[in-house]
């Protein structure tokens, strides 16, 4: 169904763009299959392997361009948006071109819009977990889409609640961080609000639009706490800011990229708030209290439910530090500073060197920031494992590595390794 549906793709995005973001161009795009065949259509200059079907478009191998996830990769020189599309849980095909849409928009950014502000992933896997500062952001959601939603009659004093919320958790986990929900709001509201606009046009549905309010609007105000779902929650933030600037300013799409400000920053200077008195909020507190201590129990057991997986334990060490080649912020969870569980997608490499790891879990070991690994560590089964001319192999339909090895040690369950 999603590849039959892939020409049809691109001609509507190439027709819709000009009324959901004036001036944004359409990107090479690709749809894979894990461990299956790989599609590309748009792209100036495929990979010489590729097979043209007609139509722009051209079938290559998901494992021979190693893509992994949902997000944008450099094919043959030129930044590619991609999508995978062997999930079950896509309503319909076009909430999967919906969100190829979205990266579609991230490829335009980093191409064309050098002020944007990205996010640093590091920086979330640190972010406080703090019962005031999630009591206040729930508070804060309600208000950002009260104001979406809400009585015409009451958007000031929503616009100025919503405003007074981030001032106060701005005192609590500081500017680094509020920055960092800035930088996400900054670069991924725009694109969460192209990927809503797409499927608001074409997911015409019962359960399309069902499915709309849910991922769109109500998520926002599903309370969670600590880190869990942070990211994405700025998403919606910004998808609602930049909708509500669609209602009111004319054009603002490239006045805010041209702006050099943050997506909130500009946010305000349209719509003009002041900081005032917050209700009580205890009801609020009393809740947070209670689930950001359950959040941060969570890591310990996520932590040990890790260690009792089935197969062998397998740890590499690194003699240098490899190149960091991807992860899944919004599916990454720090134990502590240094050790983060991965659980959708990891990948580093050092030359001829590879490690990939998708949709299973695994464990790094960090030096200062996340980009510095020092060890992984993962389970497989046995029969995966091979140690051959001191390269060390292992290939399941989750795992791909081979790395060149210095030593390596049988344990009771498992191996280390230490690697080039």
């Amino acid at each position: 169904m999603y590849v039959s549906q892939l020409l049809a793709f691109s001609a509507k995005a190439k027709r819709f763009t000009n009324q959901v973001w004036p001036g944004m161009s359409i990107g090479p795009a690709c749809i894979f299959r894990q461990n299956g065949p790989a599609f590309l259509i748009n792209h100036p200059r495929p990979p010489v392997n590729a097979t043209y079907l007609g139509d722009s478009i051209y079938r290559l191998e998901q494992a021979d361009l190693a893509l992994a996830g949902t997000a944008q990769t450099d094919i043959n020189g030129y930044l590619t948006a991609h999508h995978h599309y062997d999930q079950s849980f896509f309503i319909s095909h076009n909430q999967f071109y919906a969100e190829l849409f979205h990266e579609l928009h991230h490829v335009y950014q980093r191409n064309h819009i050098k002020t944007i502000q990205f996010d640093n992933p590091a920086i979330l896997l640190t972010y406080p977990e703090d019962h005031r500062n999630d009591a206040l952001k729930q508070y804060e959601n309600e208000c950002l889409l009260a104001m979406v939603q809400g009585p015409a009659e009451q958007f000031t004093t929503n616009l100025n609640r919503f405003f007074s919320c981030r001032m106060a958790r701005k005192n609590i986990i500081g500017e680094k961080y509020l920055n960092y929900e800035k930088s996400v709001e900054s670069a991924e509201g725009p694109a969460t609000y192209c990927e809503y606009k797409y499927m608001q046009a074409f997911g015409l549905s019962l359960a399309e639009k069902q499915y709309i309010d849910k991922r769109f609007f109500y998520t926002l105000i599903e309370p969670s706490y600590g880190r869990e779902g942070l990211r994405n929650k700025h998403l919606l933030t910004g998808m609602l800011q930049c909708l509500l600037l669609s209602r009111t300013v004319k054009n603002w799409q490239s006045a805010y990229y041209q702006s050099g400000l943050s997506l909130n920053d500009y946010f305000f200077t349209k719509f003009i708030p002041k900081q005032i008195s917050l209700p009580d909020l205890a009801t609020y507190q009393a809740r947070a209290t209670y689930f950001t201590a359950l959040v941060k129990e969570k890591h310990t057991q996520h932590l040990a439910a890790f260690h009792q997986q089935d197969g062998v334990k397998v740890t590499l060490l690194f003699k240098r530090v490899p190149d960091f080649r991807g992860f899944d912020p919004m599916h990454a969870e720090s134990m502590n500073d240094s050790l983060t569980l991965h659980s959708t997608l990891f990948k580093v490499g050092k030359s001829n060197n590879h490690l990939t790891i998708v949709d299973q879990p695994v464990l790094s070991l960090t030096r200062d920031q996340i980009w510095f690994v020092k060890q992984v560590t993962f389970f497989v089964p046995a029969s995966a494992v091979s140690f051959n001319n001191n390269t060390f192999t292992c290939q399941t339909q989750q795992v791909a590595v081979s790395w060149q090895y210095l030593m390596h040690e049988k344990t009771r369950d498992g191996y280390i390794l230490m690697v080039e």
